[in-house]
Parts: C-alpha cells; structure tokens; sequence
C-alpha cells in the first residue's frame, strides 16, 4: 500500500473528520422508526442486484477509497452519474457502495453510501438517519477520496471538498454499532467479515 493509500486508511479507520449533523434531539415517533427500519428493507430490496461487483462496474461504480486494509477489507465505490442525478435517497441507485474484499479475493456488498449537498439529505427516521460529514475531505479529478494534510490542503491533483457533502451509510449486515453507524468500528468491521464469510 503507497503512503496515500496508508494514509486515507489510516484516516477512514479513525472516523476521518467525522462530524454528525443530528436532525434533533427529540425522541423518535414511532413513525420515524418504523420509516427508518422501511429504509434499511428498501436498501436491501433494491441494492440486491449490485451483490454482484462486476454488474456495479457495468454500471459505473468507480472504487473511490483503497482496501482499508491492503488487500483486504471495506472500500468505496462511488457512481459519478448516480450522485449527479440527485436522487438522494433512492435504495436503487446509491450514490456510492461499499464491499468488503475478503482475505480470499471476493468482493462482498455490505453497504451503501448516500450523498447530498449539506443540508438537503432526508431523514425519514427523523434523528435515526442522521447523516454526516468529513472535514477534511479532498476529491481528485477521477473522483477518488484523499485526505487533506492541513485544514484545506489537499494533496496536489486534489479539490477540498470539506463539509459541503453530507452522506449517510445503510449497512445490510448486522452491524453492532447500527444500520446507520456513521463508520466501521473495529466491532463492525469484524462482523462484517463474519457476514462476507456466510456470502
């Protein structure tokens, strides 16, 4: 793994910049809970073609992060023209999702990834689907994620995205930390593992 890719790792698996942008803090309806597990059924239903990583590159999913862990572990795909189109919330066309490579080689999908502009994301489950933001994120021109150094400064090749994007993870294993953790925990990460290990 080059230093970049050390470094975004490295990044990733502290919560890189995590900041969380919480609809309230009242509790949640019934309403709200229910439209918040409706969610996770609905990413689940209509992401279930792209279990397959090869029909997700059919489609135009790029990996936008390394392997966390070398060869092996979660990494990002992102879909340039899906997060154009604007459709924030739509369990069919996420903006981006997330597989874990196994030790062996196979790419398992254990997530999606939504994206907004700040501020705009829905949260059907009020204070359940909370979404957040990296503070120091950078995006290069192929839209790979990198990691600014300093508060705004990307390495060259890299636009400083900041707070500007919100995102919010749907994770379809049984993730300790929730189906809407914000990060993989080490917890989370090693149940994923044993979720791409039943695949």
């Amino acid at each position: 793994m080059g230093r970049r890719a050390m470094a975004l790792a490295v990044a990733m698996l502290v919560g890189f910049g995590v900041r969380v942008y919480a609809a309230g803090s009242a509790p949640t309806t019934p309403e709200q809970q229910a439209a918040a597990a409706k969610l996770v059924e609905d990413v689940k239903t209509g992401s279930a073609r792209l279990a397959n990583i090869q029909t997700a590159i059919s489609e135009g999913y790029q990996q936008t992060t390394p392997f966390r862990f070398g060869q092996w572990g979660p990494a990002h795909f992102n879909n340039r023209q899906y997060t154009r189109e604007k459709r924030f919330l739509d369990p069919e066309r996420p903006s981006a999702l997330v597989y874990m490579r196994t030790q062996d080689g196979r790419s398992v999908l254990i997530g999606v990834m939504f994206l907004a502009p700040k501020g705009q994301g829905p949260r059907p489950g009020g204070p359940v689907t909370e979404w957040h933001v990296h503070d120091n994120l950078c995006i290069t021109s192929t839209g790979a994620a990198d990691v600014a150094m300093a508060p705004g400064q990307c390495p060259p090749g890299s636009t400083f995205l900041g707070e500007a994007v919100e995102m919010m993870h749907v994770w379809i294993f049984d993730n300790p930390d929730g189906p809407y953790a914000h990060s993989l925990t080490v917890q989370g990460i090693q149940a994923a593992v044993r979720y791409a290990a039943r695949r």
